[in-house]
């Protein structure tokens, strides 16, 4: 049992303080179940610990017996965005595989999906399955299972977050479309244990997942209050870009689109041919050598000499610009090899 599993159970602290303690204090220790901190178990906490070793050791037990995997925040094959968010689950479960070597993006949309929204979703997958893309979503009906089907049918990678536990897809009339998923090298996963039913509070838990795990989200279609928006909003309290395709005004499900558009939470998808490389530069036409005039990018790059580290609240100060801006740009820079991270929010131009 991997020694962080127990953390992942453990009630007396939120997802962001785990984070922080991981990130400051981890240490494998050399028996498993173990307090697995440089810093002593506070005696307060005893009990707890006790508690959430055994609800570890019961779902380690049962993941051996069910052949689910477990990745925890530390492994190499766990999200690499979700590592980046303020309140990562410690532990994931689940069946396949997250490809790390793939760039996420999110689909998200109504259940109640239109004509209108099928074409859309199985248009982003046609365009998107030319790049080494992973499509991610809810496994749910409507737009969710749009994208995940119409991602196998183009030969793309695709992955689902589950609101539930491993035990029973939710839902159960996608267990096929789950089990294609993984055969077609991807994947379904959650934070919930084994025998969790997704009971209405975790449908929000879970889109976090899909929101923080992706670089970018997409809404296709959904109400003005919907779980689609919920993602959204998450997307962009993660400094993640977002995008909404629009609609006609009498239609009720381009509502919530069309009003992230109006707000400026999210920029409007017009053109499937210049997309890939709005969400995700490098795949820009033409990108031999990428232009950075004009944008984000070049406003950046010039307040980072070389050798000078910045925190990312100071290019917030000096450019006044959304923190969603800020983040788009700086992945941009670090995808390009232009830039580095040295520390959390802490950047530096690297030297020619």
């Amino acid at each position: 049992m991997h020694p962080l599993l127990p953390l992942h159970f453990f009630s007396p602290l939120t997802n962001s303080v785990k984070k922080t303690w991981v990130d400051d204090h981890f240490r494998t220790p050399e028996h498993p179940g173990l307090w697995p901190f440089k810093k002593p178990l506070p005696v307060k906490w005893k009990l707890a610990w006790g508690e959430a070793v055994e609800l570890a050791h019961t779902e380690h037990t049962t993941s051996m017996r069910e052949g689910y995997k477990i990745l925890t925040y530390v492994d190499d094959d766990y999200p690499h965005y979700l590592k980046e968010i303020v309140d990562p689950p410690m532990a994931l479960f689940g069946r396949g595989r997250w490809n790390n070597q793939k760039i996420p993006l999110s689909v998200v949309g109504t259940r109640k999906i239109s004509h209108y929204g099928k074409n859309v979703s199985r248009s982003l997958a046609v365009r998107l399955s030319e790049f080494p893309v992973n499509l991610v979503s809810g496994l749910a009906i409507g737009v969710d299972a749009a994208i995940h089907e119409n991602a196998l049918a183009m030969g793309a990678t695709t992955t689902a977050f589950l609101a539930g536990g491993m035990a029973e897809i939710s839902p159960p009339r996608h267990t096929r479309l789950a089990a294609q998923i993984v055969d077609q090298s991807g994947g379904y996963f959650t934070e919930q244990p084994f025998h969790r039913a997704p009971t209405a509070g975790l449908f929000p838990v879970r889109n976090r997942l899909i929101a923080g795990a992706s670089l970018a989200t997409v809404v296709v279609e959904a109400a003005r209050k919907s779980g689609a928006l919920i993602t959204a909003n998450m997307a962009h309290k993660y400094h993640r870009s977002v995008f909404a395709v629009p609609g006609a005004w009498f239609m009720p499900y381009s509502q919530g689109p069309n009003a992230l558009i109006e707000e400026q939470l999210a920029e409007a998808v017009v053109d499937l041919d210049r997309f890939p490389g709005r969400f995700y530069p490098p795949w820009a036409k033409n990108n031999e050598l990428f232009d950075l005039s004009g944008g984000i990018e070049e406003a950046l790059i010039k307040l980072l000499p070389h050798g000078r580290i910045v925190n990312s609240l100071q290019f917030r100060e000096r450019l006044g610009v959304p923190n969603n801006m800020i983040f788009s740009g700086l992945r941009t820079l670090l995808e390009l090899g232009l830039v580095e991270r040295i520390g959390p929010d802490t950047y530096r131009r690297k030297m020619d």
